[in-house]
């Protein structure tokens, strides 16, 4: 599909192998049959039809109050044995509403869309970063809702087609290509007309095609460090046995904090797990991603992989890809294709976003307006991008004081992590399951309550699980500008500095006084 015209390039019947591939591991909820799809799955729901493609799992429980329906998989770290059919059934003999539900679904980690009906809602809702994404339209349609923009605009009857909206026209064709690839969009609208992206911590409601916060539902109150430091940990064991219960597991380690802490919680279950680097081009042997987790495994004398990424891409695996996640770019295919198609598809692949427990962007102004967060989000000069952050902060701004939540925290969850970031995971679903562990309301509520200058959560966590990891560099800086800038910070300038440029760009943008 031509991300412009919204039109499909190619038969949608083809081969057997590009029905495999085309829309894998998605899904879609219409109200009304959609006759090509016959080779997906489809189940009635009530009035409505939900689709999913072979690949993708679907576990539906229904008794006479209730129904819920789980799209993708979870886990329950406290108890990793349970699979997909045993936690669904818990859901609905215990809970008796939706607000019972979302407790319920909170120290469970997955990737998922979660359908729930009773006698009052008829809702759907996501994992905590929307890495099952969901898109859905806004006025009455054949089609309610479903995994990509473009997957919906194919079978939406009436057909809706690109927006005419020129702000979005013009931040896709000229913002968006400047920033994190082309892949970073801002706040919920999109390319086409009449489709949303259901946000994380929102659930849609089915009947009145409107998007609702669920979370933050309660004060988040200050725990302490080493409380902090044994939650997760607990947790994150937890769900490295149950994945590996259930699934061949390959993990990704670099030099990082999040896969160093994700390998310290799997030390229980090390023999079960394919540990790997892909080797990009933009690494090489002396790169601190390949270097220091090949010493550290050498150490602890376990395999690890390191993947060459090179060889040229099948042509037709490469327009079924670009077709099937709307905002996909070439950046990671032959990653995709040369390791994960074609050597490790029958595995889950573990991927680790723990940014939320650190202070990416740091502490939030006091005059804090929407400029300022589009700045954060790479956006120096762009309206459409201030605009959406503007709105955003209007929404959350009451509700983040209410509920003790870093603003700056929500807004790297849900306008970085909720768009930029699930782009990934859509994007390798063509080949491979990928999965992070960190993806529970219930780890994010710990990082979001530990007070931070107690000391580094990750160190903490890596001590406690797996000390010997920590005999090894994190992050190591080689570059001098990396140098430089841990320098600057040291002895404080660097803060100094970057006010000093925000209130230039600032200024040079929209000519507002400077900020102070």
């Amino acid at each position: 599909m031509s991300k412009r015209s919204g039109h499909h390039t190619g038969d949608f019947y083809g081969s057997v192998a590009d029905r495999r591939l085309l829309y894998r591991r998605q899904f879609l909820l219409s109200k009304a049959p959609v006759v090509k799809l016959f080779h997906w799955k489809c189940i009635k729901l009530d009035q409505y039809y939900l689709y999913a493609h072979p690949d993708l799992d679907v576990t539906v429980k229904e008794d006479k109050a209730m129904l819920v329906v789980l799209i993708g998989y979870i886990f329950c770290p406290s108890d990793p044995a349970k699979k997909n059919q045993d936690i669904v059934s818990d859901i609905v003999s215990k809970a008796d509403s939706l607000d019972a539900v979302i407790a319920l679904m909170k120290p469970m980690a997955g990737r998922y869309a979660m359908i729930y009906r009773d006698k009052g809602d008829f809702v759907i809702f996501n994992d905590p970063l929307g890495l099952r994404e969901i898109y859905y339209c806004t006025k009455a349609n054949r089609i309610i809702c479903g995994s990509q923009p473009n997957l919906i605009n194919e079978f939406a009857k009436p057909r809706l087609g690109i927006t005419d909206n020129r702000d979005i026209l013009e931040f896709y064709e000229k913002d968006l290509k400047l920033v994190r690839s082309g892949r970073a969009w801002v706040g919920d609208e999109t390319y086409f007309k009449n489709i949303k992206h259901l946000l994380p911590n929102h659930y849609l409601d089915i009947h009145s095609l409107k998007a609702r916060r669920y979370w933050p539902n309660k004060r988040l109150e200050k725990i302490k460090f080493q409380t902090a430091v044994n939650l997760c940990c607990n947790h994150l064991r937890g769900v490295l046995k149950a994945v590996t219960t259930r699934y061949n597991v390959m993990m990704a380690v670099t030099a990082g904090h999040d896969s160093r802490s994700l390998l310290a919680a799997s030390k229980e279950v090390h023999k079960r797990i394919y540990y790997f680097i892909n080797k990009e081009p933009h690494l090489n042997d002396a790169s601190p991603d390949i270097r220091v987790p090949q010493s550290m495994f050498a150490r602890l004398n376990i395999p690890f992989h390191i993947h060459n990424v090179d060889g040229a891409v099948d042509q037709r695996f490469k327009e079924i890809f670009l077709n099937n996640t709307f905002m996909s770019t070439e950046l990671i295919l032959p990653t995709i294709y040369n390791v994960y198609y074609k050597y490790h598809g029958d595995k889950v692949n573990l991927l680790g976003v723990g940014e939320i427990g650190r202070d990416f962007y740091g502490r939030a102004p006091c005059n804090l307006d929407g400029y300022y967060l589009a700045r954060c989000l790479k956006y120096k000069s762009s309206k459409y991008a201030t605009e959406q952050c503007e709105k955003w902060l209007t929404s959350v701004r009451e509700i983040a004081e209410k509920y003790n939540v870093d603003i700056m925290k929500l807004l790297l969850w849900e306008m970085l992590l909720g768009n930029w970031g699930c782009v990934g995971n859509s994007e390798s679903d063509i080949a491979i399951e990928e999965f992070d562990p960190y993806d529970s309301h219930f780890i994010y509520e710990v990082m979001l309550s530990v007070d931070p200058t107690e000391g580094d959560l990750f160190r903490g966590m890596i001590m406690e699980m797996w000390p010997e990891l920590l005999d090894f560099p994190i992050n190591p800086s080689e570059k001098m500008g990396e140098r430089l800038k841990e320098l600057l910070q040291r002895i404080g300038i660097l803060q100094h500095m970057r006010r000093l440029l925000y209130s230039f760009d600032r200024l040079r943008f929209c000519g507002w006084k400077l900020y102070r």
